[in-house]
């Protein structure tokens, strides 16, 4: 076997670096921390406030905005029910002269239409009192 009685001596300088290793992460990490507490510090004041009373003014700041927001959106859907009313009355109101005029036109094409029936009864009554009767025909030679 081999000796390895060396491996283990404390007093060996490989075994001081790591000491001073740790001492100097710690130191570092203090510093770190201490920093972070200090910003904090700054950030929130001298006087953090409890934790509920920040959560519960921050709910209420919530309740009062979504408070506002419905008003403002039924005051906008209210608006939009006035101006589907109004058009609805207007598309009324022109299907209404729109049929009005329909029927008015189908009356006069229906009194056209009589008229030319009439013309056209008159035109062909009239041909046949001026056509005088036309004489039989003689049947045509046939050639020889």
């Amino acid at each position: 076997m081999a000796d390895t009685s060396d491996d283990f001596d404390v007093t060996t300088p490989r075994r001081a670096a790591p000491r001073r290793a740790g001492l100097v992460a710690g130191l570092v990490l203090g510093l770190i921390v201490g920093g972070g507490l200090t910003a904090l510090w700054a950030v929130y004041g001298s006087a953090p406030q409890p934790r509920s009373a920040t959560a519960s003014n921050e709910t209420a700041q919530a309740i009062k905005d979504l408070q506002t927001t419905e008003q403002k959106i039924a005051g906008q859907l209210q608006s939009l029910q006035q101006a589907l009313v109004s058009n609805q009355a207007e598309t009324k109101q022109a299907l209404g002269a729109e049929q009005v005029e329909t029927k008015r036109l189908s009356d006069q094409v229906t009194a056209l239409s009589g008229k030319l029936d009439a013309l056209q009864q008159s035109f062909a009554s009239a041909q046949q009192q001026s056509a005088p009767p036309e004489p039989p025909r003689a049947p045509a030679k046939r050639r020889r």
